[in-house]
């Protein structure tokens, strides 16, 4: 079975419109979430509750991941954690949450399965509350200093969570008793590590939750390292496609009910495929990991830049995964085959198309125009960061300062005090150029 067409082709027939370029990173998703379960789960924090090994209060009796071998994919000597998170970007009424639903709604998701938990037999999958506090996503500690409740994040271990507005978690970090939820979901997307100090003890544990988000543009908060952890997928919206919904909902109220049943078993193909993928994956393993020359050099792209190559590596490896044909008890060959590769090159667009953004807003606002360090990062910190000015500072250093049209220097000092860094956006001549840093400005 090709998963990817029989997904492909149950969009058609639900009528979904634009997801064509989006629908097959969630595949990929899954399938690095299934390599990072054979990668990092031999041991499980979380072993059966009647485990003699248990030293814990807390257990996941079954869990489809769960198994006793070693790793095999440990570049520079560490085990690597593979899973591919997903934040989309996109307008009010784009279609994110559809996606969302198409793989986490109870029942009808694609990833469903009505004895995860019981049995082990699928995954956990939830869609995440409209409000949450840091306490509620990652636990606190009593006078005893136990974890009190069922924090969401080593609930959700082995699981898929999606919030259709990732601002609940963002906008939850400006309130006293949250600031911290930031930093934890960046732990625990980059290596499920979850860690705090508290005044009775310490909150800790592990998770390899798969989180998958939504967020609208003026909400998009990438500049604390949520880049590096997060695939972006880019839904753009204009009044056609706007046409496109409206005709496609007509069309999805008047389907028959033969088409309905069509629909429904084409689902339940589909969630019993990934269920047996995952077992005959984790069953039949393979015995290491290897990577095609040209995936490399697709990788060389310089419009791939360096903290995001292992995140389209990570996509070449879901892909593997779920296509059809796999065989076990041999490496697994990362080859660029040209779907692919076309799905690697519609991805980086995207990822391009949001990234680059902030970076010419600031060029076309500030173009040809001189003023200090510290009121262009001011600037920025309205503009981009939401009022964070230490995040508006790495956000100079990681994407101005390889820029050739921006520069930094200190002017000549005239009579006493101590004269600030100014910048300069745009091209100057050589002449009036003194003790530039920053940026390459020669022309």
């Amino acid at each position: 079975m090709d998963v990817f067409k029989e997904v492909e082709d149950l969009c058609d027939a639900n009528h979904y419109v634009d997801v064509k370029d989006k629908v097959p990173i969630f595949l990929c998703s899954i399938g690095t979430h299934i390599f990072n379960g054979l990668n990092k789960c031999g041991f499980c924090p979380h072993i059966p509750s009647d485990h003699p090994d248990r030293v814990n209060d807390w257990a996941i009796d079954n869990c489809i991941l769960r198994h006793d071998k070693p790793p095999i994919y440990t570049p520079m000597s560490h085990v690597a954690d593979t899973r591919l998170h997903i934040m989309m970007r996109g307008v009010k009424g784009s279609g994110k949450s559809i996606l969302i639903q198409m793989f986490l709604a109870p029942r009808t998701g694609l990833l469903y399965h009505a004895n995860a938990e019981d049995l082990g037999m699928g995954f956990r999958t939830d869609i995440g509350p409209n409000s949450i506090t840091e306490a509620g996503m990652f636990g606190s500690i009593n006078d005893e200093g136990d974890i009190v409740g069922r924090p969401l994040a080593r609930e959700m271990c082995g699981g898929f969570l999606g919030f259709e507005e990732m601002s609940t978690l963002l906008d939850a970090s400006k309130k006293e008793h949250s600031v911290d939820i930031k930093n934890q979901l960046l732990t625990s997307t980059d290596n499920g590590r979850v860690k705090k100090v508290m005044r009775d003890g310490w909150v800790r544990y592990l998770t390899r939750y798969t989180v998958w988000g939504g967020t609208q543009p003026g909400r998009m908060d990438l500049e604390s390292g949520l880049d590096r952890r997060f695939f972006i997928i880019d839904i753009e919206m204009n009044d056609d496609k706007g046409m496109l919904y409206k005709e496609a909902q007509i069309k999805a109220s008047n389907m028959t009910n033969a088409e309905r049943a069509d629909n429904a078993e084409m689902t339940m193909k589909i969630q019993k495929w990934i269920i047996k993928r995952t077992l005959e994956f984790m069953d039949n393993p393979p015995t290491g990991i290897q990577f095609s020359d040209e995936l490399g050099e697709w990788l060389m792209n310089p419009r791939v830049h360096s903290h995001e190559a292992d995140l389209f590596r990570r996509l070449a490896i879901g892909y593997t995964v779920m296509r059809e044909g796999y065989e076990g008890g041999k490496p697994l060959m990362i080859e660029m085959t040209p779907y692919l590769r076309n799905l690697l090159d519609r991805s980086l667009d995207m990822r391009r198309q949001v990234m680059d953004k902030d970076v010419d807003l600031i060029k076309n606002t500030f173009w040809n125009s001189e003023m200090t360090r510290r009121n262009l990062i001011k600037e920025i910190a309205s503009m981009i960061t939401n009022r964070d000015y230490q995040a508006a500072k790495q956000w100079v250093e990681s994407n101005l300062h390889n820029k050739p049209w921006f520069s930094e220097y200190r002017p000549e000092s005239k009579g006493r005090g101590r004269k600030g860094i100014k910048v300069f956006i745009g091209y100057r001549p050589k002449e009036q150029k003194q003790e530039w840093g920053g940026g390459d400005a020669e022309y």
